[in-house]
């Protein structure tokens, strides 16, 4: 049994209506960032709020300032102990990207960073994302569709966030605005097993796909919002730019 048949009408559906507000936004004005405050400590504020819909209600400037990619960053430092929760490195700071205003085709990464590939030779911009509340609203995104999603067969992501610990990333999401896929650096957990034809397999295999697209359903649209108005960030391709 493929996995595109079983994922088949029911992902179509969810990106048809995940969709709907990403086609034909306007672009938002350009607007100065906040100043900066401390680095990114997940928890570290008992009153934030679990999302950034204050932040965003409230029509703030996007919390981002400009920071540097150190593209031959190594692996995370002994310091940086392992978590529960992912990315399961402890993070103190994230950043966001655009990335791949280029052409959908083969060979290009997918994620602007990982562990097997390294940055992206297509970054755009990157800027660290002072209000650690949004960076804590990405790793809740990432659980409610229990990581990595892909819905469609042409996934091409071009904006995304990376968690470090100081200056190793740790952890990136990659979000595609044009097809709906989210793709996850390191895996959140083991996929399904699409080997599996027993009734059991089956059974665990359709569970857990039926947990993740409910989570999608809530968690794509809260993307949007987050890039678009919380970061200040247009979610259409450039000019010029297929897919």
């Amino acid at each position: 049994m493929s996995r595109s048949s079983e994922v088949g009408g029911v992902g179509a559906a969810l990106v048809a209506v995940a969709l709907v507000t990403a086609c034909g936004q306007a672009d938002t004005p350009a607007r100065e960032p906040v100043a900066a405050p401390a680095a990114v400590t997940p928890g570290r504020d008992a009153a934030a709020p679990a999302t950034v819909a204050a932040v965003i209600d409230a029509g703030a400037a996007p919390v981002v300032a400009v920071a540097p990619v150190d593209a031959a960053a190594g692996p995370p430092p002994d310091a940086a102990p392992a978590i529960e929760t992912w990315p399961f490195t402890a993070w103190n700071r994230a950043a966001v990207f655009t990335f791949n205003h280029v052409d959908y085709g083969p060979g290009i990464p997918l994620r602007v960073y990982d562990a097997e590939h390294g940055w992206s030779p297509n970054v755009v911009s990157h800027e660290d994302i002072v209000d650690h509340r949004v960076a804590d609203e990405a790793v809740a995104l990432v659980a409610l569709t229990r990581g990595e999603l892909e819905v469609s067969k042409c996934a091409f992501p071009r904006h995304a966030i990376v968690f470090y610990a100081g200056d190793t990333p740790v952890g990136s999401v990659n979000v595609c605005f044009s097809c709906g896929d989210i793709l996850v650096w390191p895996d959140f957990e083991p996929g399904p097993d699409w080997n599996d034809d027993s009734k059991a397999g089956v059974r665990r295999r359709d569970k857990l796909m039926k947990q993740k697209l409910s989570g999608y359903k809530q968690a794509f649209p809260r993307w949007e919002k987050l890039f678009r108005d919380t970061l200040g960030l247009p979610l259409e391709p450039p000019p010029g730019v297929e897919h």
